[in-house]
Formats: C-alpha cells, structure tokens, sequence
C-alpha cells in the first residue's frame, strides 16, 4: 500500500515543481489596447480606473505625466487626430499579482511614408478590476 502513496506523492511533487504556464495576454489589457487601435474612447475609459495615473520612467526619474480619467482620456484624444497614429500589439506577457508587465510595440507610417516602430516595456497595474496605474519605461 505504501508504493501507490509514494507514486502519487512523487507524481503530485514533480507537477508542483514544473515551471508556471506562460501567459499570452490578459483580456483587460488586450481589450484596452483593442480599443485605442480602434479610436474607441468610451471603450477605453470604461477600463480605466477614475484614478489612473500614467507615469514615465526615465532612468531614475519617475513622472506622473496624467492623472485621473477625465486627464488622460483628454491626452488620448489628441492622439487620436494624429493621422499617423501609431497603432499598438503586445508580446512577452507576465502577470505577477495584480501587475500586468508585457512589451507594447508601436507601429506607424512616417510623413515621408516609411514604417517606423519602437517598443517598450509597459506595466499595468491593476484594482477593482480596472487598469489603476502604467508605468511606461522609455522606449526602445
């Protein structure tokens, strides 16, 4: 009786050590992303938390560029004139808590009509189910 026990609890020990499955999006991100690609603001503020904050990192200098819903969805706006908008996707997704960190690449057409693109690494952090702050760190 004791070789099933010890088969089950080697079993169940080698499946608790195995690594985490990766994550491939997390659908309040991907919905928000999907709505600035669409120039969808209500959709957008729907996400966002009445106190989010989108905040710069810079090399060691932090900056709460915009505060508050009615603030960034302002700034949104003035993006959504510009008719080279960039346009966003996002890969390398990790969760960790109530901390969404994955990498946004931007892509856009130039005034001379050349693609052009960056990326950055961008941590969502989340409450109340809605996106509360983003650390953006410089783009690369």
């Amino acid at each position: 009786m004791i070789k099933p026990f010890l088969f089950f609890l080697s079993a169940w020990l080698l499946m608790s050590c195995s690594a985490p499955v990766a994550q491939t999006s997390h659908p309040l991100i991907t919905a928000y992303s999907d709505a600035y690609n669409a120039k969808d603001l209500d959709a957008m503020t729907a996400l966002m938390h009445p106190d989010i904050e989108w905040v710069s990192v810079k090399g060691n200098d932090i900056i709460v560029e915009v505060s508050g819903k009615e603030a960034l969805s302002e700034a949104v706006v003035s993006f959504f004139k510009d008719p080279n908008m960039a346009t966003g996707r996002h890969r390398d997704w990790s969760l960790n808590g109530n901390h969404v960190a994955v990498t946004e690449i931007a892509s856009w057409t130039d005034n001379t009509g050349q693609p052009k693109s960056q990326s950055a690494l961008t941590v969502y952090q989340l409450e109340d189910g809605l996106i509360r702050r983003v650390y953006y760190y410089t783009a690369q």
